[in-house]
């Protein structure tokens, strides 16, 4: 009985000593409460929630290693986050606890001990997989195949290396303890080995390949070029490529074109299309050649393949074969066996304007149209300028005749109309002068004028045709070949509504008062109509009428101004001139 009555009375004091500690200690935690090493012992309870962020570790890295590899990320980043209510909650309940022995033993402990508590923690899992997904990705590592590297001439050996995988699944399950707290220092995350898919042998034979290729130059030769590469230009190119275990040596095609230099232009060729020319009265096919260009691939494929072989270190240069646009045999298929039609104008010699008619002549020389194929004179010239050859001739102007570049090409193009429009050819754009010129044949001709009035023909004939052209110093011909597909005939009818020449009066201060000259002599205005008329093999006749109306040439008078009186000079003349419609197409 004495004991039990021992006992009760020491229970008694012990809860007596406890409720005098929690009420001497009330509102604050126990002395020596640490969490994480931080004192938080003594902290009023109003307080503690700041002063427990003190351990928050978000800013901390976390270091990660698998094998020989190691990667650091920050808590924060892997899904980390301190609770700090429930971390302060946590360091309450020390010397609180439901059970009075355990409170009790806190009590008597906080006298000279330290009473740790573990900070609250909570984990992101959508962050944590993320951030284990790019662990593993930094973490693994690719086996290491055979290598050879270049430098200088000289070959350095590589040799094979195993690598391993890093699963994400892994990484997670190894982080969450370190970010929870429960692990401390680095992680370390277990591998799956991966062997190379090749072996020591393999990078001897490649580096055996390698040997021979720098043994010496190798020479390639194309077209009279000769690109000459060294061992040392030869070993800056050169690398090892791995495919499903097999080491091979290649060139880099880029690396190649730059070494090559120079020599990618050399060798280059524009391919030649085929064409016909007229030789001694005949037309004659001129044989169409194939290009070269320069391939950097095959180039580096070659070189490799001569340097590596065991023959001889020269060849051939390997390329691109340029191909014609058209062929011997794609000619040949035009049927261009004689002359169709030809047609002459004449001229006066050493006027200025004999050179634009000869210069443009020379530029349509040659011409192959395929069939359904169309020439316009301006399209294929393009404007007519000193840097082309050209000069000042004559032309026509609000009814006047001036000079201007290219005056007198009207005439190589009246020339070039009746060549197409005896053949039989379409001439689906054209624009007769605004005034006649009896050296042209009446209603049969035409004018052109940069870049608005164009003279265009249309190959409308089963065959091919070749435009060729020719002149001395009185006449230009065009003559149109291919093979005879129609009669042409042409039929010129009457001049009608024929309009006098209206007279115009201008000053001329070179002339004395009351003296005249005739500047410009006028002619008469008309209209004509002129029939195209085609016979075809099968009988069928085709009329195609051309009606053209020429104004009336003004007849300008010059006179002597009174005394006194201010004019300016009037624009020269040219008698021969008229074979550009400048100012607005009549």
């Amino acid at each position: 009985m004495g004991g039990l009555i021992a006992l009760v009375a020491v229970a008694a004091l012990a809860v007596s000593v406890l409720v005098g500690l929690r009420l001497a200690r009330a509102g604050s935690t126990l002395p020596g409460v640490q969490v994480s090493g931080v004192d938080v012992g003594g902290v009023a309870e109003s307080r503690l929630a700041r002063r427990v962020a003190e351990v928050d570790r978000a800013d901390e890295e976390l270091t990660v290693t698998a094998a020989d590899a190691e990667a650091s990320v920050e808590l924060a980043a892997v899904g980390y986050e301190l609770d700090r209510q429930a971390t302060a909650r946590a360091a309450m309940r020390r010397g609180r606890q439901p059970n009075p022995v355990a409170a009790l033993t806190d009590h008597a402990r906080a006298f000279w001990a330290t009473l740790p508590v573990a900070p609250r923690v909570t984990v992101d899992e959508q962050a944590l997989t993320a951030a284990a997904q790019r662990l593993a990705r930094q973490l693994s590592r690719e086996p290491v195949a055979g290598d050879l590297r270049f430098s200088q001439g000289s070959v350095e050996r590589v040799e094979p290396a195993e690598g391993w995988t890093v699963e994400p699944e892994e990484v997670a399950g190894a982080l969450r303890p370190a970010v929870e707290g429960a692990v401390e220092g680095p992680v370390r995350v277990e591998t799956d080995r991966v062997e190379p898919e090749t072996t020591p042998q393999d990078v001897d034979a490649v580096a055996e390949a390698a040997k021979r290729a720098l043994s010496a130059p190798v020479t390639l030769t194309r077209r009279g070029v000769t690109w000459r590469v060294t061992p040392e230009q030869l070993a800056s190119v050169l690398h090892v490529t791995e495919d499903g275990g097999d080491l091979s040596l290649t060139a880099e095609a880029d690396a190649v074109e730059s070494l090559a230099g120079q020599v990618v232009q050399d060798v280059h060729r524009e391919p030649v299309d085929a064409t016909v020319r007229v030789q001694q009265g005949s037309p004659r096919i001129e044989p169409s050649q194939s290009g070269f260009a320069f391939d950097a691939q095959a180039a580096a494929e070659q070189l490799v393949s001569v340097a590596t072989g065991d023959g001889q270190r020269s060849a051939r240069l390997r390329g691109e074969v340029l191909e014609p646009d058209l062929t011997t045999a794609e000619v040949g298929e035009l049927d261009i066996t004689e002359k169709v039609s030809s047609f002459t104008t004449t001229f006066t010699p050493g006027k200025s304007r004999v050179q634009n008619i000869q210069r443009i002549a020379e530029l349509v020389d040659g011409v192959l149209l395929e069939p359904g194929e169309s020439l316009g004179l301006n399209e294929h010239v393009g404007r007519r300028t000193r840097e082309k050859g050209f000069t000042s001739g004559g032309a026509i102007l609000d009814g006047e005749f001036i000079t201007d570049v290219g005056g007198g090409v009207s005439q190589f193009a009246t020339t070039f109309y009746n060549a197409a429009y005896f053949g039989g050819y379409a001439i689906p754009e054209f624009k007769p002068h605004s005034y006649y010129f009896s050296r042209y044949p009446v209603g049969r001709e035409a004018t052109i004028d940069y870049p608005h009035v164009e003279l265009r023909v249309r190959n409308n004939s089963p065959h091919g045709l070749l435009v060729t052209t020719s002149s001395t110093d009185t006449s230009v011909t065009v003559s149109m070949w291919g093979t005879t597909w129609v009669e042409v005939d042409s039929e010129a009818g009457e001049r009608r509504d024929v309009t006098p020449a209206p007279v115009k009066r201008r000053p001329n201060p070179n002339l004395a008062p009351g003296a005249q000259r005739v500047a410009q002599s006028g002619r008469s205005g008309f209209t004509i109509t002129v029939t195209r008329v085609l016979r075809f093999p099968d009988g069928t006749i085709e009329r195609q009428p051309v009606t053209t109306r020429y104004n009336p040439q003004p007849r300008i008078v010059e006179f002597g101004p009174a005394a006194g009186s201010q004019t300016a000079n009037p624009a020269g003349g040219d008698a021969d001139a008229g074979d550009r419609e400048a100012g607005p197409a009549q």
